[in-house]
């Protein structure tokens, strides 16, 4: 499994893109910087997309895709949870700002497919098993666990203290996980539902009790204000662990 980082903060700027991957060129999760990251080309290879959730910075890109491939007679399969679903095509895709891709070019062969997933019920993206499983947020959201022949990964999305909770249901080989603030600004992560390396910290030790071994982990979604600190915590947390913590950055590519 080729793992593609296209966006690793939740701000945009000249050197930061919001989260999203690609993984072997063909399935994204989430879709926060897919066309500022990818050529056309590259941008036409996508067959699915799996949404962790409903906030814009996860799924903006949805708009510039579907305007970059709706001509090209193939449909694009979204997987994600009712809420997600729900808001997506009812604020985002109505047709009012850009294009109807839910029924054009026609209802039959549409740009873009809505499947609702069920949290803890497995089903099929293209050539992977995935399952979504509840993360705690700020507003509803699925972490998914992908599994492809060799390997298991588990994409949090957003998520926040309680990430734990999610190990009665998975055993990735590796956790792709957002770690938003420094650990100092705990209250904001509290509030907002995300994490800080304490936080992760306390997910790992969840983890290593129920699994009696830790995964390969890599970091994503970074408050860019924050990064400096995460990064020094982060460091500190891998050396005290004795596993290699990666701190991922858009453009990276991972052999998984």
């Amino acid at each position: 499994m080729e793992l593609r980082v296209l966006g690793a903060h939740n701000l945009e700027s000249e050197g930061t893109r919001m989260e999203s991957h690609l993984i072997d060129g063909v399935l994204a999760l989430d879709a926060g910087s897919l066309t500022r990251s990818l050529s056309f080309e590259e941008q036409k290879q996508i067959r699915a997309i799996i949404l962790s959730h409903r906030h814009f910075d996860h799924v903006r890109d949805l708009l510039p895709l579907g305007l970059a491939v709706r001509d090209t007679g193939v449909t694009i399969e979204l997987y994600a949870i009712q809420d997600a679903v729900d808001v997506i095509s009812s604020r985002l895709m109505d047709g009012y700002l850009y294009p109807d891709f839910i029924n054009a070019p026609s209802p039959e062969n549409p740009t873009f497919r809505f499947n609702v997933v069920q949290f803890h019920q497995e089903f099929k993206v293209l050539d992977y098993t995935a399952m979504a499983i509840p993360m705690p947020h700020s507003v509803p959201a699925a972490g998914y666990l992908l599994s492809s022949e060799n390997v298991k990964l588990f994409y949090t999305g957003d998520t926040g203290k309680g990430l734990g909770d999610a190990w009665k249901y998975a055993q990735p080989d590796v956790l792709l996980t957002e770690v938003t603030f420094g650990s100092e600004n705990e209250a904001r992560a509290l509030d907002a539902g995300h994490l800080t390396p304490t936080m992760l910290d306390e997910a790992l030790a969840n983890f290593k009790l129920e699994q009696g071994h830790l995964p390969r982990v890599i970091v994503a979604h970074m408050n860019p204000p924050w990064e400096d600190t995460i990064r020094r915590e982060l460091a500190a947390l891998s050396s005290r662990l004795g596993i290699d913590i990666l701190v991922s950055h858009a453009d990276m590519t991972i052999e998984l």
